[in-house]
């Protein structure tokens, strides 16, 4: 048998008490709700999350306690809680262009300081 992780859905924002709707992937009712509003069971978004493993990941904020990031599922269905960022991700280096200068390279992220997201 697969291993699926399981999602954080605990806040109240996933659950609708007013009515059912046809879950998006599997069509019975539910009252569960993703965090963009899809009507969605937890296990159905769970198993898609484990048959589309090539969706751009949620990753936990590497803190001191925690140095380790971890997947906390898909752009579409991931986990609650304050362990997530909302900022935009820092992928690597960048660099620009200024048209008097010609290229320049701007430092990347220092080790264990990538961000929140990644593709």
């Amino acid at each position: 048998m697969e291993r699926v992780p399981c999602l954080d859905w605990g806040e109240s924002r996933h659950f609708d008490r007013v009515q059912d709707r046809p879950c998006c992937l599997c069509g019975r009712p539910t009252p569960m709700r993703s965090h963009a509003g899809e009507s969605v069971h937890k296990v159905c978004a769970e198993a898609w999350n484990a048959a589309c493993p090539g969706e751009p990941r949620r990753y936990t904020v590497a803190t001191r306690t925690k140095p380790e990031q971890h997947d906390v599922g898909t752009w579409r269905f991931h986990n609650d809680g304050p362990v997530t960022d909302q900022r935009a991700p820092i992928l690597g280096q960048v660099i620009t262009t200024n048209a008097l200068s010609g290229p320049r390279q701007i430092e990347g992220p220092e080790q264990g300081q990538r961000g929140l997201f990644a593709a």
